[in-house]
């Protein structure tokens, strides 16, 4: 699929692979990793593979943000887990115990609040309001995947850029706010570092793909001249799915 130019990385640049192999990872700049000082995770929902892997062997602080991992959610995995079993399924269950044991091993009350991140959901704060909860104010980093409330907080992140080292961010419905995501890029100070197509939905007849997964840089580290995409690290969203291949166009 074809992208605007501007959405093209200038250069081949010094990236890992933080999180999941497959859905829930993201490629990031390793200086922007090894410099951040504190980070904000907004969108966990049932993998918290980035947020682990991002802290390891740090000694940093983070807050994470999910306005949809409440008691009714823990309700509704167990009841699911509950069914199969009736249908003599029992490895629903063992999900269940994990994910749940997984959840409470590593998030508590100082780094895990069940809040969106909105200016117009129930149960949210803005993104100002997440800031103001830390006392690290530079070198901040950002992990968002908040299906499609990002473009709620777009004005924010460039208003508080000069704090951020580094970004990674899904941009979902991207055939449908093109523009906004273009205009984004222009007034946002730091590098693209990355493009990623997220192969889960059916892309097919789309202009554009819809959702992207893109990794923002401060002074990022060059390696070469850009070559192609998907990268070497990259890893199809879907398993099952082909990886979507970019080119870009002026």
């Amino acid at each position: 699929m074809r992208l605007p130019n501007k959405l093209k990385p200038k250069f081949l640049y010094d990236l890992s692979r933080i999180g999941s192999n497959h859905d829930g990872g993201y490629l990031i700049e390793k200086t922007s990793h090894a410099k951040s000082k504190f980070l904000f995770s907004f969108g966990v929902s049932t993998n918290w593979e980035f947020e682990k892997d991002f802290i390891r062997n740090k000694r940093i602080n983070f807050l994470a943000f999910d306005g949809s991992v409440n008691d009714i959610f823990w309700k509704n995995q167990k009841s699911i887990a509950l069914n199969r079993l009736k249908k003599l399924s029992i490895s629903k269950v063992f999900e269940y115990i994990y994910l749940k044991y997984s959840f409470n091993n590593f998030f508590n009350k100082e780094n895990f609040i069940p809040k969106f991140i909105s200016k117009t959901m129930n149960n949210s704060i803005t993104l100002n309001e997440a800031i103001l909860l830390s006392e690290v104010k530079d070198n901040l980093f950002f992990k968002i995947d908040i299906e499609g409330s990002e473009y709620e907080i777009i004005d924010d992140l460039i208003k508080f850029q000069k704090s951020i080292i580094g970004l990674a961010i899904e941009f979902h419905f991207c055939d449908q706010n093109i523009d906004k995501l273009l205009n984004f890029v222009d007034r946002f100070g730091l590098e693209i570092v990355h493009v990623h197509a997220n192969n889960y939905e059916d892309n097919r007849n789309k202009k554009f793909p819809g959702t992207l997964e893109i990794s923002f840089a401060k002074n990022p580290k060059i390696l070469d001249d850009f070559k192609t995409l998907p990268h070497k690290l990259d890893s199809p969203n879907r398993k099952k799915n082909a990886e979507i291949k970019l080119e870009f166009y002026e």
